[in-house]
């Protein structure tokens, strides 16, 4: 009897322990957060990062070189049409300047001279004192002498310009936003020393993939800036028609519509929101369910009986700050959307639905 009882209680503990091994199997897999797939033809939304950038941007140099022997303005002030920026030492042009002078009142005396002579030439070749070819020979070197006169004449003109170089103004009325040279430094013949913007005539600019270079113009685009709440409307104004050899991108400028702000400054970060309208059934997914942002990106499909893990190619179609649209999913599908790189094939998970709107939410973790 004792025997048949200690027979039937160990078959007893065998069975609820053969039980209770998938519960505890089950609890052993991790968790992870997962939505549905839900395709729609909702719309394509890229952000670029961008700055605020001045329409008219000018580099300004002197056009003699020299030593600079003052500099009267400073990055951010506000400068006329006209105003002195900077000035270079002037001495040597000024004794050129000099030099010309004198060989022009060389030039005049000579000039005036050899006209004087070939005038008596031709008189005396009235009376038959002189020889036709007599005549021709002093006229030939009074042209010659007013020839010299004009040469000199152009020399002075352009030694006084060269004086006058050597005092740099402001093409037009801005804002220096850049400069490259100090007091003592000696400076080439157009090599840049100040940046002149004009404040007034703001734009964006964004360097733009390759990718979407080719449709950009198909885009509706839009600029926030700072901690603004609404969005600046834009209209592309300038594309670059060959990309940058280092970055491969191509610059993009925008022109702000109407509605600026006018505490917008030079420089300021601004995103780039580029939007169209969805041509193709996609599903809107969290940033962190993509296992790459390349063309080549991928997520992780849970089947919900048996946790199995399926890497799963998607094509991306756009991407934001926190969200990405991307197509190659079925309906119902239950997707990874956190922590998608610590996983592997071989994992076994629990999957646990979240609400599209709490997986959105930056820095969030498994």
């Amino acid at each position: 009897m004792k025997i048949s009882l200690a027979s039937t209680i160990w078959i007893a503990c065998t069975l609820l322990a053969g039980c209770n091994k998938p519960s505890v199997e089950q609890a052993a897999r991790p968790s992870v957060f997962v939505i549905d797939a839900k395709n729609d033809a909702g719309s394509q939304i890229q952000v670029i990062s961008a700055s605020i950038r001045p329409r008219i941007e000018s580099d300004i140099a002197f056009r003699a070189g020299g030593k600079v022997t003052a500099r009267v303005v400073d990055v951010g002030q506000h400068v006329k049409t006209g105003q002195m920026l900077a000035r270079i030492d002037a001495n040597d042009y000024q004794l050129g300047l000099e030099a010309a002078r004198e060989l022009t009142r060389a030039a005049e005396v000579d000039a005036t001279q050899s006209a004087s002579d070939a005038a008596r030439f031709r008189r005396l070749l009235a009376d038959g004192s002189i020889s036709a070819a007599d005549v021709e020979r002093q006229q030939a070197k009074a042209d010659a002498a007013a020839a010299r006169l004009a040469q000199a004449k152009q020399q002075l003109a352009l030694s006084m310009n060269r004086v006058g170089y050597a005092t740099l103004v402001a093409p037009f009325d801005g804002v220096v936003t850049a400069m490259r040279l100090e007091t003592g430094q000696v400076v080439a013949e157009g090599q840049p020393v100040l940046t002149i913007a004009r404040p007034g005539e703001l734009e964006v600019v964004a360097d733009v993939p390759e990718a979407l270079a080719g449709s950009l113009r198909s885009y509706i685009a839009s600029a926030h800036i700072g901690s603004a709440s609404d969005y600046l409307p834009l209209k592309l104004r300038e594309l670059a028609p060959s990309a940058s050899l280092q970055t491969r991108t191509f610059r993009a400028r925008y022109a702000i519509g109407s509605g600026t702000a006018s505490s917008l400054q030079i420089g300021m970060t601004a995103e780039l929101h580029l939007s169209r309208g969805g041509q193709t059934a996609s599903t809107l997914l969290p940033s962190s369910a993509i296992l790459s942002t390349n063309r080549a990106a991928s997520v992780w499909v849970v089947d919900e009986k048996s946790g199995v893990l399926t890497r799963r190619a998607v094509t991306l179609l756009s991407s934001g700050t926190e969200m990405v649209r991307v197509s190659g999913l079925q309906d119902g599908e239950l997707v990874v959307t956190v922590g998608a790189q610590k996983l592997d094939a071989n994992m076994k998970v629990r999957p646990q639905r979240r609400p599209l709107a709490m997986t959105a939410s930056a820095g969030e973790s498994p």
